[in-house]
């Protein structure tokens, strides 16, 4: 049997960094779709920017960050540090560069792959970047990853801090639509996760001053639980938690350096195990665990050294280290058994 298919040297393809993100955009944003989920590709793309202005918020820099999206168009501004001058324009188009690989400048952040601003770049038809900083104002525009023009202002009075604009490609995101339910959902997150952090959208203001006890009490009816919201607080790790009086399934927010992994993780796995730990030992008795565990309400959130996700989206952790040689599971017994 003759094949008659060829396979030589002129099939294999090298393609840059902007052509293999819009040939395979699945792999760095998850779905496309038009806007009509909550996990379309376009509210990734808010969130990659968005992720940024936490990491600066976390390290102490900026406590407002500012978001408009008009039709199309999303602008998100943080007064952060700054993205380093010299290096605007490789920070969002070079694969491989950030200032995440350095722990010292980040510590415990999301974006740790350096790939999220260039996928934002790479799949909008129009990016525009601008980082001030010492002063002075350095900003670079592309389409569709392509660099078009770049500008150094040697003086200006600008407050410090990132400005991002840009527009999904609609040869990508076919009639799609922002939905601002989706977009206040995501940012009530933010603020529950990041106590005295204020983010401006279209004009409306969200701020939280209890962190996960605010998500508990504003997601579920008070008079629905059996008892007050527990709130613990530790380093690196915060936990809320209540059980319904009507709901009899397991409800579970869980969190890792800001991110909200819909999918649960090892983080989330470990606190179910740490729960039922701590009341058994508490008690005495071998209580059945989905007994324990029914209709709580509950949300955990955990900081991590360089948190290792099973996807690009980050909706799943897969870290079993939290850094220092501390386990998940280690750190949650420690916080709730001892």
């Amino acid at each position: 049997m003759s094949d008659n298919s060829q396979y030589t040297e002129d099939n294999i393809r090298s393609l840059d960094w902007k052509e293999h993100i819009r040939l395979r955009p699945g792999m760095y944003i998850g779905k496309l779709g038009d806007g009509s989920s909550a996990d379309d590709g376009i509210y990734i793309l808010l969130k990659e920017t968005i992720d940024n202005c936490i990491d600066e918020f976390v390290m102490g820099a900026g406590k407002t960050i500012e978001i408009s999206i008009h039709g199309e168009r999303v602008i998100v501004r943080d007064y952060g540090r700054g993205i380093p001058l010299g290096k605007v324009v490789d920070v969002v188009s070079k694969m491989n560069t950030g200032g995440k690989y350095d722990s010292r400048a980040f510590k415990k952040s999301v974006g740790l792959n350096g790939v999220g601003t260039k996928a934002v770049n790479a799949l909008s038809s129009f990016f525009r970047v601008e980082s001030t900083r010492d002063g002075k104002s350095k900003s670079a525009e592309f389409a569709i990853g392509e660099l078009q023009n770049e500008d150094l202002l040697e003086e200006t009075t600008r407050r410090r801090g990132t400005k991002v604009t840009f527009t999904p490609d609609e040869a990508i995101f076919k009639k799609y639509k922002y939905r601002n339910e989706y977009v206040e959902r995501m940012l009530k997150n933010y603020v529950y996760l990041n106590p005295g952090l204020t983010i401006i959208f279209n004009g409306e203001k969200f701020f939280s001053e209890n962190g996960l006890k605010d998500l508990l009490e504003e997601n579920n009816n008070v008079d629905d639980m059996l008892y007050p919201v527990i709130h613990l607080r530790g380093e690196d790790i915060e936990v809320a938690l209540t059980h319904s009086k009507t709901q009899y399934s397991e409800e579970y927010h869980s969190f890792v350096n800001g991110q909200h992994t819909t999918q649960g993780g090892t983080h989330q796995s470990a606190f179910r195990e740490a729960l039922v730990r701590t009341i058994r030992d508490f008690y005495g008795k071998s209580y059945d665990a989905s007994d324990i565990r029914k209709s709580i309400i509950s949300a955990i959130s955990i900081k991590v050294m360089e948190p290792v996700f099973e996807s690009q989206t980050k909706t799943k952790l897969g870290s079993t280290d939290m850094g220092g040689g501390i386990s998940d599971r280690t750190n949650l017994y420690q916080r709730f058994c001892g």
